[in-house]
This record gives structure tokens, sequence and C-alpha cells, in this order.
């Protein structure tokens, strides 16, 4: 009876989480045709450029609640037995990159309110990465809402799963969100390399980049600290087994010998610049590419296990 109890507890809160994420998605996935006709209207000049801001604004802050939300709703999910599949994985991935994309939003509407109103600049790539984040942000909607129909039709089955397998699904996707920030990062740092080049950085310039890289390792950080806090509940104050915690060692030399020869190209190509933008941003190309190696060769290993 009491087993049973807990089972009904944790579909009741998977069914909760379900629904209010479906909300949120079903006003996020509206408002992408709003996004849409704002950035054509704001693009022609239009001289209600003010209240539209407004409303895309609005839009953001329910994003980052769908993004709050459909976290809540896949740990739930898989405590009451959801596996890892091609579905799972590709909305978890698209959420991460829409998630991380939203600060660079606000940037590119930062550029086109000063650069392109303003001043008459054209602003296309800040045009071309906003209307990408709107393609970007829907794969995530529809993957999400697929995602949601299959939990529907299988909340009545589903079972609560040993912390064995929850474990080792939390452990994959950990690695999944570890890789995509790892490419977002080698992305973010090479383009700000390059579009930066010579160019004077001030202060708040530094700061900035360096906020954008925090919000782009986030994601990997957030579930690092779900590890940290599940850990901190357990009276045996381990998570993995002696196969994984040797596989975290490989992983983490193998991260760090392919971090060297990169290090050495970065220090040459550097040598003899008084100044360049690589004073600033080696350390995050560091992070990022270290992290991009160290995901992939424990996924590796746990796909092979």
């Amino acid at each position: 009876m009491a087993k049973s109890n807990t089972l009904s507890g944790k579909s009741s809160q998977l069914q909760t989480a379900l629904f209010v994420t479906l909300v949120l998605l079903i006003v996020s996935f509206l408002w992408i045709f709003y996004d849409f006709y704002a950035y054509l209207e704001i693009q022609g000049r239009s001289d209600a450029v003010e209240s539209i801001s407004i409303f895309i604004v609005i839009g953001f802050v329910a994003q980052v609640l769908l993004y709050i939300s459909f976290g809540i709703f896949v740990v739930k999910a898989f405590r009451n037995g959801l596996r890892t599949d091609r579905l799972v994985i590709l909305s978890i991935i698209a959420g991460v990159v829409s998630a991380t994309s939203l600060p660079f939003d606000f940037a590119a509407m930062e550029d086109i309110g000063t650069d392109y109103l303003a001043h008459g600049y054209g602003c296309t790539m800040e045009w071309i990465w906003l209307y990408s984040s709107l393609a970007v942000r829907l794969i995530f909607f529809v993957t999400v809402y697929l995602l949601i129909i299959r939990t529907l039709r299988g909340i009545r089955s589903l079972t609560s799963t040993r912390k064995t397998i929850v474990d080792e699904i939390i452990y994959e996707v950990t690695q999944y969100v570890g890789i995509v920030c790892g490419l977002i990062g080698i992305i973010f740092t090479s383009y700000a390399y390059v579009a930066l080049n010579e160019f004077t950085i001030r202060n708040r310039l530094v700061w900035l980049l360096i906020v954008y890289c925090l919000v782009i390792i986030l994601p990997y950080f957030a579930m690092i600290i779900y590890w940290i806090i599940r850990l901190a509940g357990r009276a045996e104050m381990t998570l993995f087994d002696e196969k994984v915690r040797q596989d975290i060692a490989q992983s983490g030399l193998t991260a760090w010998l392919v971090s060297i020869p990169v290090m050495v190209l970065i220090f040459v190509s550097d040598l003899g610049k008084t100044f360049s933008v690589t004073t600033f941003m080696w350390f995050p190309f560091y992070l990022f590419s270290s992290l991009l190696v160290f995901s992939v060769s424990l996924l590796e290993s746990f796909s092979n296990r």
C-alpha cells in the first residue's frame, strides 16, 4: 500500500509538471509568431517600436519560465521511468541551445536599437541571429510537445525506477549538456576572437564577454549542482561505481592531454603581439574545449559499457 501511494504521488507530481509545461509551451509557441511579426515591424522602422519591444520582453519571461518548467518535468519523468532516446536527447539539446541564446537575443536587439534604428546601420548579422534563434526555438517547442504527448500516453503505466537507473540517465544527459555547452562556447569564443580582432577591449566589453560565457556554461553547472544536491541527500556519499570513477579519471586525462597542443597553438599565434583579444579569450576557449573533450570521452565510455 505504501509503495502504491508513493507511485501515485510521483505520478501526480509528474502530471502537474507536465500540465504547467504544456501551458507555458502553448503560450511560448504562439509568441513565436508575434516575435516574427515584431522583427518585421522593427526592420521596417515602425512607429510602434517601443510598445512592440515591451511585448518581446514579456515573451522572453514566458520562455524562461518554460525552460525552468521543462527542466522540472524532465527530472520528474526520469524518476517515473522515462528513458533516454533520440527524442529526449534532441529536446534537451534544443532546450539548452535555445536557453543559452536568450542573452544573445537581448544583445542583438540592443545592437539593433542602437545601430540600426538610431544610426541607420545594416545590422545584418544581428537579424540573421534573431531569425535563426526563432528557428531553434521552434524546434525545441515541437520536440517538447512530442515528448509531452508520448509521456501522456504512457503516464498510467509509469513505474518507479531504481536509483541506479535514474543516476545513469542523468549522468548520460549531463554529458550531452556538456557537449552542447562546449560546442556553443567554442563557437562563441572563436566568433568573438574573429569579430573583435584588434578592437580595443574596454572593461565593460570584457565583463560582457565574461557574462556571456557564464550563461553558456550555466546549464552544465546546473547539472553538476543537481548531482551535488543528490549526493548531500544520501547516506552513502557516492553516486558512481568504480567503473564510472575510472571513466571520469580517464576522460579528465584525455581532456588535459588534448588541451596541451591546443594551448601551444594559441601561445604561438599570440607571440610578439603587445595586445591581443587572446589575452581575454584564451581561458574561456580552454574551458569550453576541455569541457567538450571531457564530455565526449565520458559519453563514449558510458555507451561502451
